[in-house]
């Protein structure tokens, strides 16, 4: 799917990201670009790269170079030395406030239902009425197809139910852009199925998504951009029908050769 998107529908711009842990130099200046209702999916080799790349993206990680705009906003900028430095507090809330993350592990409330899980940011982070969300949040809940597990508690869902219901409390929150890193890497083969079908689904609803992961499959059919990712470089990227049919650089050939 080719973009004949303008300026205006730039939605994720980052530019010349460095990520050093140590002495160690994760991310070796990256750019990414995220059009509106655009899935890009990042594929490579573990330790690549690809997690961090996200979590720097929603400043779970603080990057030490480059530049990260949020739908026109500037979460951080480099300045004249070269260091990146990051917009105010009140600014950063309001840019991060766009992002939902769904994780590999599903990092739910065990002491608290599904629709609880459901409700907890929203009520307490956006200070929205209970009564107001509930709706929504069920739902939610539908969209997933958890309804008839709202009361449920976490223990009692398998590994795959859990990951919809993360999935549907990022969602509580109405977020512009839905970040997911290999959220299906912590289930059975047998789970993943309808978590993948979930996020098609938001891929058919034009929510725009920055995904990584292993699943190859979802990649070449629900992605409109694809980054392959290795030792912290992007080493090829282009449409899925060139990336998976068509790889241009070895390093690409020998993994999709491996996943595929």
């Amino acid at each position: 799917m080719q973009n004949t998107m303008n300026e205006n529908n730039v939605m994720i711009r980052m530019h010349q990201i460095y990520k050093k842990f140590g002495a160690l130099e994760v991310l070796k200046g990256i750019d990414v670009e995220v059009n509106r209702g655009e899935v890009l999916a990042i594929i490579g080799p573990s330790g690549s790269g690809k997690s961090t790349l996200l979590r720097c993206l929603n400043r779970l990680e603080s990057i030490d170079g480059g530049s990260i705009e949020v739908e026109g906003d500037f979460l951080a900028v480099e300045n004249s030395a070269g260091i990146a430095t990051y917009a105010e507090a009140s600014l950063s809330k309001e840019i991060l406030g766009k992002m939902g993350m769904v994780f590999q592990q599903f990092n739910l409330f065990p002491h608290m239902t599904v629709l609880e899980n459901l409700i907890e940011a929203p009520v307490h982070v956006k200070q929205i009425a209970s009564d107001e969300i509930i709706p929504v949040a069920e739902e939610l809940l539908r969209k997933v197809g958890l309804y008839e597990k709202r009361d449920a508690y976490p223990a009692r869902l398998s590994g795959g139910q859990q990951q919809r219901v993360a999935i549907a409390r990022a969602l509580a929150m109405k977020p512009d852009i839905m970040l997911f890193d290999e959220p299906t890497s912590a289930l059975d083969p047998e789970l993943t199925g309808d978590v993948l079908k979930t996020m098609r689904q938001l891929a058919e609803e034009h929510m725009t998504m920055i995904v990584v992961t292993h699943e190859m499959a979802f990649a070449r059919e629900a992605a409109h951009h694809v980054i392959f990712m290795a030792d912290g470089n992007i080493v090829e990227q282009g449409i899925p029908e060139d990336i998976f049919g068509a790889p241009k650089e070895e390093r690409t050939k020998a993994f999709l050769q491996n996943m595929l």
